[in-house]
């Protein structure tokens, strides 16, 4: 790991939690979908146990949970790869810092 003067160790530790900031917001979107995936899976399990429901209703009610159900996973899946994303662009940062090519002589 690189050696930091006082000014440098500062600098770093901010833009360190400037960027854990940024990606926090992670934990409630994995929240988020565990909520989500809890819901789909009571729902389907309610659908399949329905012994009423006529098999072409329940066919549409599937068919309407998992459309519901990729509308949701789609902006999660946007929104983690956009995070991703960043988090590797940091990472590629950080990666120049620590070579011996991106020290200041």
């Amino acid at each position: 790991m690189k050696e930091y003067g006082s000014g440098e160790a500062m600098a770093a530790l901010a833009e360190a939690t400037a960027v854990q900031a940024e990606v926090a917001h992670q934990r409630l979107a994995f929240m988020w979908a565990q909520t989500v995936f809890d819901q789909l899976l009571e729902v389907w399990s309610r659908i399949e146990d329905h012994e009423t429901l006529a098999y072409e209703d329940k066919v549409g009610a599937q068919v309407g949970l998992l459309q519901q159900a990729s509308t949701n996973l789609w902006h999660l899946q946007r929104e983690l790869a956009r995070t991703c994303r960043f988090l590797k662009g940091h990472q590629r940062q950080l990666k120049r810092l620590e070579s011996p090519e991106g020290r200041a002589p």
